[in-house]
């Protein structure tokens, strides 16, 4: 997966779920740097709810019959030779 933000793109990697107290915890890895996400309750809520939507989960259902193009393909590094 890639973030892309202001700060530059980040690739991420997740590697786990565990919980710590109330938060469920994505454990991984962004770039270079060890990443732990605490995701409360209320938040996963959220999160689900939003990926009930009817154009996300028609999306979620149609991406795997989606042809990749040189600008949708993220997972493919561009060299600066």
């Amino acid at each position: 997966m890639i973030i892309k933000s202001m700060a530059g793109e980040f690739e991420i990697s997740i590697e786990g779920f565990e919980f710590d107290g109330r938060h469920l915890v994505m454990v991984g890895r962004m770039g270079v740097w060890d990443a732990r996400t605490y995701i409360s309750g209320a938040e996963l809520l959220t999160v689900i709810g939003r990926l009930f939507k009817p154009a996300v989960v028609f999306g979620l259902i149609a991406l795997p019959f989606r042809r990749a193009t040189p600008e949708s393909d993220l997972t493919t590094e561009k060299s600066n030779d």
